[in-house]
C-alpha cells in the first residue's frame, strides 16, 4: 500500500508544499522587524485590555473581572522577551506564548462576562 503525500493549499505566493519549517521560518522573519512601533501598539493593546478588566471589577463590585490578568500579565511577559530573544528558536517559542497567552486572556474574558458576572 502506498501512500501519497497530502498537497498542501496554496498560500499568497503560489507556493505548493509549504512544510512547517517553512511557515517557522516565515514567520520569524516577520517578527525580526522588530520594529518599536509594533512593540509599543502591543504594549498599549494590554494595557487597555487590563484597564477595562480592572473598570469592570468596579463596575460589577466583584472579583471575578480580575481573573484574565494573568493571561495578560504572561503574554506581557513574552511581548517583553521577543525583544530579548537571541535564537530564531527562542523568537518562535515567546511570539507563540504570547498569542496562546492572549487567546486564553480574551477567552476567560467572554467567559467571565457570560458566566460569572
Amino acid at each position: 500500500m502506498n501512500a501519497t503525500p497530502q498537497q498542501s493549499p496554496p498560500v499568497s505566493n503560489g507556493e505548493q508544499n509549504v512544510e512547517v519549517d517553512d511557515l517557522a521560518a516565515k514567520l520569524v522573519a516577520f517578527v525580526r522587524l522588530r520594529s518599536p512601533r509594533v512593540h509599543r501598539a502591543l504594549a498599549v493593546t494590554l494595557g487597555v485590555l487590563a484597564v477595562v478588566c480592572l473598570l469592570a471589577t468596579v463596575t460589577r463590585a466583584s472579583a471575578a473581572p480580575l481573573l484574565p490578568l494573568a493571561g495578560l500579565a504572561v503574554a506581557g511577559v513574552a511581548a517583553w522577551r521577543v525583544r530579548t530573544a537571541a535564537t530564531d528558536r527562542q523568537l518562535l517559542v515567546q511570539v507563540t506564548v504570547f498569542g496562546c497567552a492572549v487567546a486564553v486572556a480574551l477567552w476567560s474574558m467572554s467567559f467571565v462576562a457570560r458566566n460569572l458576572v
